[in-house]
């Protein structure tokens, strides 16, 4: 278990950066208050790395730098690590970054499926449930449609908040199914 001589555990510092991308580091829990101005400087969460699962993702975060300026350095990882990480902290019942400002009592009609699913690419409207890819080679995700132009479809990532939304041709978009499933 990552433990400091203290007993405390050490502080993972997360978030996006400007272009969305995401930020993790770890750092010593005995800078906790360093660490907590940098990363309010970054617009970036602290949590504790409490728990196996947590430390054992800690130690794979590359180990964050603090400047004598106030100023602190958090480098990019990869999306698989910090979904990991974001999971993790859900689990722990600590802040998720990106997710606090935004309860599910408090979301708009927008974010919320509509009733029904599309049966075709031409009924798909705002508020429905589609699939899409974020990129090329990242995979397919769960969307929900916040506008339509036409054949062009404005999506965000229920499950990933944080991330910015994108724009998807209708016919690039997977349906789920209507309807009863058969057995």
């Amino acid at each position: 278990m990552t433990k400091e001589a203290n007993g405390s555990a050490e502080l993972i510092v997360l978030g996006r950066d400007e272009q969305g991308k995401p930020q993790a580091a770890r750092f010593p829990a005995g800078h906790h208050g360093l660490v907590a101005k940098a990363a309010k400087a970054m617009n970036l969460a602290v949590c504790k790395a409490d728990g196996e699962v947590l430390s054992e993702l800690a130690k794979k975060l590359p180990p964050g730098r603090l400047y004598s300026t106030g100023r602190g350095f958090v480098p990019s990882v990869g999306r698989s690590l910090y979904g990991k990480l974001v999971e993790q902290l859900k689990l722990a019942g600590q802040p998720v970054p990106g997710e606090a400002e935004q309860s599910e009592a408090g979301r708009s009609n927008a974010d919320q499926p509509a009733p029904g699913l599309p049966a075709t690419w031409d009924d798909i409207a705002v508020g429905h449930l589609v699939i899409a890819q974020e990129g090329k080679w990242d995979g397919w995700w769960e969307a929900i449609v916040l506008a339509r132009d036409g054949d062009m479809l404005t999506l965000k990532w229920p499950d990933y908040p944080w991330q910015p939304n994108v724009v998807r041709h209708a016919g690039s978009v997977a349906l789920l199914k209507p309807g009863p499933v058969s057995t």
